[in-house]
C-alpha cells in the first residue's frame, strides 16, 4: 500500500546524542540529554519541513498529524513536521521481547549508516501502551540505549492507524514497521524480524526511490 504525503518523523540519527550519556530519564530532562535533541533542534531550521509531497495536511492520514509528545524531553512535534527526510516507524511496546530484539536490529543499523547520510535517516518508535508514562518510556530508551525518538500514542492515534494498516499495526510481538520515503511514499507495512542489512536496503531504495 502506498500513499503520497507530506512526510513524517522523528530522530535523525545523525549526531545523536548517546541516551546512556542522559542523567536523568525523566520527560522534564533538557533536550541536549535526548537522543532525540539533535534533530528536534534542527526541524525549525529546515525550510522544506512540511513541503514534501502533494497532499495538504488536511488530505494526510490523522497519524501523520497527531500531536506526539517526545517521551524524554517532553517537546511536542507531528510526524509532518518533518518532511523530506527517509523514514522508518515502527509500533512496539515495552514489555514485548521480539520489540526488543527488532529495536536491537535498528541500533545495529543506524550504526552502519554512513556519516553523510545519517541526518537523512529517522527512526521513530511509537508505543502503544496509551497509559504508559513517558518517563517510563524514557528509561526503557535509556536502559537499552536505542537512539531513536520514542512516544506514547494517544488512544485516537492507535485507532487511526489500525484503519489505515489493518490490527496487525496493534499487535507489537509482530514488529509492525513501516518505511517513508523523502518524497512522502508510504510503504507497504511489514511485519516480523528485519535484519540490519535489509533494513539498510530498505532505507537505500527509499532514497533511490524518491531520486529525481
Amino acid at each position: 500500500m502506498k500513499h503520497r504525503i507530506a512526510l513524517i518523523v522523528a530522530v535523525s540519527i545523525a549526531g545523536v546524542i548517546s541516551l546512556a550519556d542522559a542523567t536523568s530519564v525523566g520527560a522534564q530532562e533538557p533536550a541536549r540529554a535526548c537522543a532525540s535533541a539533535v534533530w528536534l533542534e534542527s526541524r525549525a531550521a529546515t525550510p522544506e519541513a512540511g513541503d514534501a509531497g502533494a497532499r495538504t495536511i488536511d488530505e494526510n492520514p490523522v497519524w501523520l498529524t497527531a500531536e506526539l509528545t517526545d517521551a524524554c524531553s517532553g517537546e511536542t512535534f507531528a510526524l509532518t513536521d518533518f518532511a523530506g527526510k527517509t523514514l522508518l516507524v515502527g509500533t512496539m511496546a515495552t514489555w514485548c521481547g521480539e520489540c526488543h530484539a527488532q529495536l536491537t536490529r535498528l541500533t545495529e543499523a543506524a550504526a552502519q549508516i554512513p556519516a553523510a547520510l545519517r541526518e537523512d535517516i529517522v527512526l521513530v518508535a511509537l508505543s502503544l501502551e496509551t497509559d504508559l508514562p513517558p518517563e517510563d518510556l524514557a528509561a526503557y530508551a535509556v536502559k537499552n540505549e536505542f537512539p531513536f525518538v520514542f512516544a506514547v500514542l494517544p488512544v485516537e492515534t492507535v485507532r487511526a492507524l489500525a484503519a489505515d494498516f489493518g490490527q496487525v499495526v496493534t499487535v507489537p510481538p509482530s514488529t509492525p514497521h513501516v518505511i517513508i520515503a523523502p518524497d512522502g511514499a508510504i510503504g507497504e507495512l511489514r511485519t516480523g524480524p528485519t535484519s540490519p542489512e535489509d533494513l539498510l536496503a530498505l532505507f537505500a531504495a527509499a532514497r533511490e526511490t524518491a531520486a529525481p
